[in-house]
């Protein structure tokens, strides 16, 4: 069963991935390229797909921790902006925006 700790750790590191990538100046194909990914695979890795991923955190660590190598980067020098244990845990109810509840 799918986490959502596990869904907010592959949008972080997508995140991740993509200001790297901008910060070296590369656009999405060039690493897509470089590293031997589809433009598509970049894509749903950078906006944190988990689901792309066939729900599996490891599948989407490795072609990120890929593409920081193919461009010179170690994943774990990639600044967060919010490390994933001060995230706080909340109810799937909770996550749901109130219009979108249904009203019993």
């Amino acid at each position: 069963m799918t986490s959502l700790a596990d869904i907010r750790q592959a949008k972080e590191i997508g995140k991740s991935v993509r200001k790297t990538r901008e910060a070296q100046g590369l656009s999405i194909q060039a690493v897509a390229t470089l590293s031997g990914l589809s433009t598509n695979q970049m894509v749903n890795l950078e906006n944190g797909n988990f689901f792309a991923f066939n729900q599996d955190l490891n599948q989407l660590m490795s072609h990120a921790k890929h593409c920081a190598e193919m461009i010179g980067v170690d994943l774990i020098d990639i600044p967060r902006e919010t490390p994933a244990t001060n995230l706080k845990m909340c109810s799937l109810e909770e996550s749901i925006p109130v219009f979108l509840q249904k009203i019993a």
